[in-house]
């Protein structure tokens, strides 16, 4: 089965994580214990200022890239040579974030990844643990100027936690709000411009064309997960139901928002629209149909990231729903407490995130020497493709101002584009704020399996039965909880 986005759902990115990368036919890798250093030969002025950069082990650079990198960067009048430290990261424990925490608070890292900013709460760990430096007014100075740049202020905004900036962006384009492909051969350009983005307004599109063909589903359903906020305007999270409207806190079960959402999906399976083989709940990006999207023999595909070739027709049209920025803190760099070359930090920074021609250098090494450009993407000099080593370029904040690779999410001018589609872009309310769930694990699960038995019997069914559970395992406590929760934190912003 083809993948008909192209997006990196966390599953897989797990799993790429917790497995060591190759070396993609490197000549050494930089280290082998969090203790070594890049071989002396990358390091080219003993009086360049050295900016170190602290990353989990699991990302592989080669030595001659790093020197090439750091030679352009002299060649280019600035006395900055990166090193780059390699920390033990296991899925299992702590240990990475201990080490990294301990080595931002005593300066032996300039800068480091401090995790993805996902309910494990590392990124905010290390953010109220003291690590790292408050980035406010330093990006409103001259000295931050380029750093701030580099990024679009929305995402700089999607970044706060406890009202400030403490980390730099995670410039991923795979998150990129809700996409609608409407078929022009049977829905007007009228229903297509009027459409008002629900899944209602979807509902009555579909129902109103005369639709022949009985053996293709009319509405192909490929979203993610909870990946539908720009539709239903809340966000779920441990468990619960944001809901940026109102700026409240609900038990999803008692969420008319929630529950309309899927009792009209429900209704569109019953009524022949929705295959009966696709699941609502969860991945489908991978689907068996792929026939009917490559001929447009749909009405409407709805889904998640960035829409792949089969879509790109003259009888289709696209309709894109500005993304809500998640809760979640969308970073993943921070700057050392205790460094003691802030300034060449920040200019550091500002050339590594704001220029692109440094970083290519180090993934991919001397354009048409180490690797080629084919169409836009980086492959190999023999044409083969290079690996997506999504990893290395998480822990480095490297998505888009480097060249993709085959298969990564791709734009023909990627800074350019990424800034357009975060213009616009709407914070949730409730960016920061992370509550203290590790008492209801029970009520997060039951909430899972809620979404998993929504293909064995009704929505009505399921409701029912999950709400006794929910209440059993003290839902009512943990909303109660999140809610107080919630109101301290607004009130110390």
């Amino acid at each position: 089965m083809k993948k008909t986005f192209q997006k990196v759902i966390c599953a897989a990115m797990i799993l790429s994580m917790a497995l060591p990368f190759a070396a993609c036919g490197n000549k050494d890798e930089i280290w082998s214990t969090e203790t070594t250093s890049p071989e002396d030969r990358a390091f080219l002025d003993p009086d360049a200022t050295t900016i170190t950069f602290g990353v989990p082990m699991f990302c592989h650079f080669d030595v001659e890239h790093l020197k090439l990198f750091n030679e352009e960067l002299l060649k280019d009048g600035h006395k900055y040579q990166l090193k780059i430290s390699g920390f033990e990261y296991d899925f299992e424990d702590t240990k990475y974030f201990e080490n990294i925490e301990n080595a931002l608070k005593n300066g032996t890292v300039d800068v480091a990844f401090l995790g993805m900013g996902d309910e494990n709460n590392s990124t905010y760990n290390l953010i109220n643990s003291g690590a790292v430096l408050k980035l406010d007014e330093i990006l409103s100075s001259d000295k931050g100027k380029a750093l701030y740049e580099a990024f679009p202020s929305a995402l700089w905004e999607a970044g706060k936690c406890n009202g400030h900036i403490y980390s730099i962006p995670q410039a991923n384009l795979d998150d990129q709000g809700i996409y609608a492909a409407f078929n022009k051969k049977y829905i007007s350009d009228e229903a297509i411009e009027n459409w008002d983005g629900t899944i209602d307004g979807l509902y009555k599109i579909i129902k109103d064309v005369k639709w022949n063909d009985t053996a293709a589903p009319r509405f192909q359903y490929l979203i993610s997960d909870y990946d539908f906020e720009s539709i239903i305007r809340c966000e779920i999270k441990n468990s619960l139901l944001y809901d940026f409207d109102t700026m409240t806190i609900q038990n999803p079960l008692e969420s008319d928002k929630f529950i309309n959402y899927f009792k009209v999906l429900e209704q569109m399976k019953a009524d022949g629209y929705l295959a009966e083989s696709v699941s609502y709940y969860q991945n489908t990006s991978y689907i068996d149909n792929e026939t009917d999207l490559s001929s447009g023999n749909y009405l409407v595909a709805l889904s998640t990231g960035e829409p792949n070739d089969y879509f790109h027709k003259d009888n289709i049209c696209i309709k894109k729903l500005t993304p809500y920025l998640p809760a979640r803190v969308n970073t993943s760099i921070g700057i050392s407490c205790n460094t003691e070359k802030l300034d060449a930090v920040l200019d550091f920074l500002g050339l590594f995130y704001g220029e692109e021609k440094y970083c290519n250098l180090l993934l991919y090494g001397k354009q048409d020497v180490d690797y080629k450009l084919v169409d836009g993407f980086a492959v190999k000099m023999d044409g083969t493709e290079l690996p997506y080593d999504f990893t290395t370029k998480l822990s480095l904040g490297l998505f888009v101002n480097t060249h993709p690779v085959v298969g990564e999410n791709f734009t023909s001018n990627r800074k350019e584009e990424y800034f357009a589609l975060y213009k616009n872009a709407k914070p949730s309310p409730f960016i920061g704020f992370i509550p203290d769930s590790s008492k209801y694990s029970s009520v997060q699960e039951d909430l899972k399996a809620f979404l998993n038995s929504l293909n064995k019997q009704s929505l009505d069914q399921a409701i029912k039965e999950y709400s006794v559970k929910l209440k059993a395992d003290g839902i009512d406590d943990y909303v109660s909880s999140v809610r107080k929760q919630w109101e301290s934190y607004k009130n110390n912003l």
